[in-house]
């Protein structure tokens, strides 16, 4: 089961500073990762490739790990929790 933590999300990506640094993919047949829009301050699940298009958005990173696990197969496939890399624990 992986852990997806919000605290990742923070980074803005230095090539597109509108959207984290961190992307999360999902199955790789699906084509989908999810990352954050910092700009509009959303939870995105988007296609991996270019053009990228917003496939689901919301507010609540638990929403969006919600649609993420239903669109790989209905499990809890992922969870929103922080892990041993959080930006936040290191402090």
């Amino acid at each position: 089961m992986g852990r997806i933590c919000e605290h990742e999300f923070e980074k803005p990506n230095p090539d597109d500073i509108d959207y984290s640094h961190v992307e999360y993919d999902l199955y790789a047949k699906l084509g989908l990762t999810i990352r954050k829009n910092l700009k509009k301050n959303v939870y995105e699940i988007v296609t991996i490739h270019k053009p990228r298009n917003v496939k689901h958005e919301s507010a609540s990173l638990e929403s969006i790990v919600s649609i993420a696990n239903d669109l790989e197969d209905g499990q809890q496939n992922s969870v929103v929790e922080c892990g041993l890399l959080c930006p936040k624990r290191r402090r």
